[in-house]
């Protein structure tokens, strides 16, 4: 039994790889997932997504993650987890400027020009991964500034939010900047739900052991 995808979804990918005209690739994405299990279950278009963006989206996770030009540009700084859900006009932003420098303008920014102009350089603005852990909640109209490295496994973040630190896990965030409005469960709920890793089961597994999963949440706050 072989895993090749049918040869009209195998020349659908080759004119995707080959075209650079947005508006065609981004028939051509919701045409591929369509046929392979929809975006949010295809392992084609995921595949696909990781090798020409560097973008790791995780099983599950459906949304406005998917033909989104902005989390594309920046895609190998930004992992996303499994079974997220993303509303409309997500915007992550994994790189700053420099605001210690003569210009916030990006024009001395490569590596030349630094080492020309003796431009010392702040690592953690110039390189970082912002990771989006599992079974989070993004609302509308959010946005993601690179002071945001993490945001937890089962957080929630309120639409029009700007995000410019780590959420931590299973919060409710909003707000400009986000502030933790509560959190979803007590800390004894929390480590119960990390510990199991639900997030980790195909969609047949956790349809049939989703009960049991519920059974975890035993007090919330």
């Amino acid at each position: 039994m072989t895993n090749t995808p049918p040869i009209g979804i195998r020349l659908a990918i080759r004119a995707y790889k080959r075209t650079s005209n947005e508006r065609l690739k981004r028939f051509l994405e919701k045409k591929i997932a369509k046929y392979t299990g929809g975006f949010m279950y295809s392992k084609v278009v995921r595949d696909l997504y990781e090798e020409e963006y560097g973008l790791h989206i995780g099983y599950g996770t459906y949304g406005g993650c998917w033909v989104n030009g902005q989390l594309k540009s920046q895609g190998y700084r930004i992992r996303i987890g499994n079974y997220c859900s993303f509303a409309g006009n997500i915007s992550i932003l994994a790189v700053n400027h420099h605001l210690d420098w003569f210009t916030t303008h990006p024009i001395l920014s490569d590596e030349i020009n630094r080492e020309k102009f003796g431009i010392f350089v702040n690592k953690n603005k110039d390189r970082g991964i912002t990771e989006i852990g599992n079974d989070v909640w993004v609302g509308q109209n959010v946005v993601i500034l690179p002071g945001c490295k993490k945001v937890g496994n089962g957080a929630v973040i309120g639409a029009g939010s700007i995000v410019t630190h780590d959420v931590p896990p299973y919060s409710i965030v909003a707000g400009n900047p986000a502030k933790v409005i509560k959190m979803r469960f007590n800390d004894e709920t929390i480590e119960r739900l990390e510990s199991s890793k639900w997030w980790e089961m195909s969609a047949n597994e956790l349809h049939n052991n989703a009960g049991e999963i519920q059974s975890l949440i035993v007090e919330d706050i």
